[in-house]
């Protein structure tokens, strides 16, 4: 079975589209720990793609494709949106109200 993700979705959308689809490979059973682990390893991921993306601690220049990066972001992406999920956190939600809090801040 595949899972279409409607056009112009937003974050909502992107949050039940991952719920669906971890039920329906049976991934929704993953502990909080295992699946923090797991969003680390892809954020780790990105970390060596913008590395190699950069040349940076890098002796030779490494070939890379665009593409790793996208890859790695959405990995990340579908990690966040998952532990989003697990802990029943509505991310727009949660971003409206951080963002309002972050606007009466002074930033030094």
């Amino acid at each position: 079975m595949k899972l279409e993700l409607k056009n112009n979705p937003i974050l909502a959308d992107y949050q039940a589209h991952v719920k669906a689809f971890c039920t329906l490979n049976g991934w929704n059973k993953t502990s909080p720990t295992e699946l923090f682990l797991l969003f680390m390893e892809e954020v780790g991921e990105l970390a060596k793609a913008i590395r190699k993306e950069q040349n940076l601690f890098y002796e030779e220049a490494k070939k890379h494709k665009k593409f790793d990066l996208e890859e790695e972001f959405a990995d990340v992406f579908g990690y966040l949106l998952d532990l989003a999920n697990h802990f029943d956190i509505d991310l727009e939600k949660a971003y409206r109200e951080k963002h309002a809090i972050n606007e009466q801040r002074k930033w030094d």
